[in-house]
């Protein structure tokens, strides 16, 4: 591919060619099921009309790795348990209130002077505790992240049924392996090869 990058292109073939390539991914992956595992070769030729430079794209001689060999495979699609997206500004805020609710007595309203002192309360800790547990004073840091960790096994419990898994469809990937090859003794007719593709076109 290095090679093919030193060539002469138009500004625009690549996005050109990017914009083709998802349209053929898209049609591709109509045609196929998720759950379809397949090989191919593809084997096509890039030719600039504009500048002549002309590149052959097929497989990549190779033995084995993921592709088997082959110039590209798509794998099935496969399930993976990861952890509910839970936003880390939303389960701050919830944990925040709910504490907060917990400070106010019931008949206060707890954004009132009551609930604004439990806040600010709680920001300065927060604080505090960040400040000294990244101390560059070692000693201190170990301290204050040990007087913290009492209730670590607590929390690791509630941030687990927080964070609950689900299952998600993963799509397979798609890998290739595939050369671009310049033809640099090729020569170019873009004339000829518009010609050509026109009377094709009229005679469909």
């Amino acid at each position: 591919m290095e090679q093919a990058k030193e060539m002469e292109w138009t500004d625009g073939v690549g996005k050109a060619l990017s914009t083709l390539g998802l349209a053929l991914t898209k049609a591709e992956n109509e045609r196929h099921p998720p759950e379809d595992k397949y090989t191919s070769n593809p084997m096509l030729m890039v030719i600039d009309l504009e500048t002549g430079s002309t590149v052959l794209l097929q497989t990549e001689t190779h033995t084995g790795g993921r592709t088997h060999g082959h110039g590209y495979i798509k794998e099935s699609s496969y399930e993976q348990r990861i952890p509910m997206k839970v936003p880390m500004a939303l389960q701050r805020n919830v944990m925040l209130d709910m504490i907060v609710s917990m400070l106010v007595p019931k008949e206060d309203d707890i954004v009132g002077p009551l609930g604004e002192a439990a806040y600010e309360r709680i920001a300065e800790a927060l604080k505090e505790g960040l400040e000294k547990s990244i101390s560059t004073d070692k000693d201190l840091a170990k301290y204050w992240k040990m007087r913290y960790a009492n209730h670590a096994k607590l929390i690791g419990e509630v941030s687990d049924r927080i964070n609950d898994m689900t299952i998600t469809q993963m799509k397979g990937k798609a890998i290739a392996r595939m050369e671009a090859i310049p033809l640099t003794q090729a020569i170019v007719n873009p004339q000829a090869i518009l010609d050509n593709i026109q009377e094709v076109v009229q005679d469909g």
